[in-house]
């Protein structure tokens, strides 16, 4: 079965290559978001830009507030010194922002696995699959792999260039060895959902339409571009029920680390086990939960 899976794997990764335009397109957006949005929120908005006060004289911090800032604000030094050593110790917004944005293209590039099967019914190569001497559970966990290779390739691809853009990875790359497994949890969920949901269905105009409804609200209500502790409590309820959510953190504590993420590497993971663990069982269950409803989608229409 993974032999057949892995052949179904490389023609569409192949496909995937010979899209040139695609391939490049998938790499603006994600730019786009870093480079506009996240420099423009991180002036605009209070306590992640200029301005925000806590006492040190109106020369304000410049990122998102954390335990060190409130060690340095009860030094007994001058406020200009306070200053420095607050933005020195700070998580600035494009930091915070990149992580988010990383685990957005997991979930873009993972769901959008639906729509080569689509394609694939309404030229009938579904259909050759399906009489071929095949195990037909190959046929989803080959649409599956190559999803999540995309998106761990596309995910790694921006990595790189929010280093470029200016965010910093506190935990080095041991810290984006660890956010692998995270995001291949969950890809490999959102893939096999899209993938059932794919089959069902007989156009690529009402999968879009059914993307924009699921993943919009995913993306918005989660802490991929605020804080979830900055979010109303109605809100953080919602959030707290986003799979999203839990892959961002993941994501977040595993490249920034914890609060001393900024004191360096070696300070970096201290504390964030237990965060990290707790993340990985909720995407594993909600990725066992996503392939069994969407195995089981399958079988209905392949039987």
């Amino acid at each position: 079965m993974f032999r057949e899976a892995w052949y179904i794997t490389e023609r569409e990764l192949r496909h995937f290559v010979r899209r040139k335009i695609q391939v490049i397109t998938s790499f603006i957006q994600p730019a786009v978001w870093l480079a506009f949005f996240g420099y423009a929120i991180s002036s605009g908005i209070p306590g992640m830009g200029m301005g925000m006060g806590m006492g040190m004289g109106g020369f304000g911090l410049q990122g998102l507030t954390n335990v060190l800032q409130l060690y340095v604000h009860l030094l007994p030094i001058s406020e200009a010194a306070k200053y420095v050593l607050s933005n020195m110790v700070s998580v600035s917004y494009i930091d915070f922002l990149a992580t988010g944005i990383i685990a957005a293209t997991v979930m873009v590039t993972a769901f959008m696995s639906g729509v080569s099967i689509i394609w694939d019914k309404r030229f009938g190569y579904l259909t050759k699959l399906l009489v071929a001497p095949i195990p037909r559970s190959s046929i989803m966990l080959g649409k599956m792999m190559a999803s999540t290779i995309r998106s761990l390739i596309q995910a790694l691809v921006v990595v790189i260039l929010a280093v470029l853009l200016g965010a910093r990875i506190y935990t080095g790359v041991v810290g984006v060895a660890l956010s692998i497994p995270f995001m291949v949890i969950f890809a490999l969920g959102l893939s096999g959902l899209s993938v059932a949901l794919g089959i069902k269905l007989a156009d690529h105009e009402v999968f879009f339409g059914i993307f924009q409804m699921i993943l919009l609200p995913l993306f918005f209500v989660s802490p991929t571009i605020v804080p979830l502790e900055s979010m109303p409590g109605w809100l953080q309820a919602a959030a707290r029920g986003n799979p999203l959510t839990y892959a961002v953190d993941a994501i977040r504590k595993s490249l920034l680390g914890g609060d001393f993420g900024a004191l360096g590497e070696s300070l970096a993971f201290a504390g964030v086990g237990g965060y990290l663990f707790y993340d990985f069982v909720v995407l594993s269950v909600i990725f066992v939960v996503m392939v069994l409803i969407g195995a089981f989608m399958f079988r209905r229409y392949v039987m």
